[in-house]
C-alpha cells in the first residue's frame, strides 16, 4: 500500500488520540521526543507543510517516529499498527 494523504491523516488522528490519552500537550510530546511542536502539529494534521499552497501528506522520518513511540511508551511497530499502516 502506498503512503497517501488519507493514511497520513489517519495516522495523525491516532497520534493525537494516543497523545491525549497520556495527558500530553503537543508541546510536551515534541519536547520529550526531541522534535518541534510544528512537526507534531503537521503529523497530527497529516500535512507535509504549514503553507496553504503546499500539497502532499506528512511523511515523518523514522527517527521522528522512534522518538514519538518512545515517549508514548510503545515500540514503533505498535505505533504504526495503531495507525493501521
Amino acid at each position: 500500500m502506498a503512503w497517501n494523504e488519507t493514511k497520513a491523516k489517519q495516522f495523525g488522528i491516532v497520534l493525537r488520540r494516543l497523545r491525549e490519552e497520556r495527558g500530553l500537550s503537543q508541546e510536551a510530546l515534541a519536547f520529550r521526543a526531541g522534535v518541534t511542536k510544528n512537526q507534531v502539529q503537521l503529523i497530527e494534521s497529516g500535512r507535509s507543510s504549514g503553507r496553504k499552497d503546499a500539497t502532499g501528506p506528512s511523511n515523518p522520518r523514522l527517527s521522528t517516529l522512534v522518538g514519538l513511540a518512545e515517549i508514548l511508551e510503545m515500540p514503533v511497530h505498535e505505533l504504526l499498527k495503531h495507525g493501521k499502516i
